[in-house]
């Protein structure tokens, strides 16, 4: 399990992948990936944790800051980025990049 954890968050930290507007922290120690997206006067912050006992146990997605976003909107966006992590065996980097387009419409 720490292996694979640390394949994941190494993955995103050697990302060449860039995101406009958006940008990406991943702390291995922590077992956690922190993006942070702005556009024009919103500002959200979302954090990826992974279990201890990744991939068995479920990815968490939380909520950091997030101003200028309805509530409902934000519970199906991050309901969304949820079930792709857990439950469609995506990458921490694509899974947000879809989070990212989901927000950009």
């Amino acid at each position: 399990s720490s292996v694979l954890s640390s394949q994941e968050i190494s993955a995103v930290q050697t990302s060449t992948q860039l995101f406009n507007g958006m940008t990406v922290k991943a702390r291995s120690a922590a077992r956690e990936v922190i993006a942070t997206y702005s556009v024009d006067d919103i500002f959200i912050e979302l954090i990826i944790q992974l279990p201890s006992n990744y991939p068995l146990g479920s990815i968490t997605v939380e909520s950091g800051k997030r101003v200028g976003v309805a509530v409902q909107q934000w519970r199906n966006w991050m309901l969304q980025l949820s079930t792709y992590l857990t439950h469609q065996n995506g990458s921490i980097m694509e899974g947000l990049s879809l989070w990212k387009n989901n927000v950009d419409k």
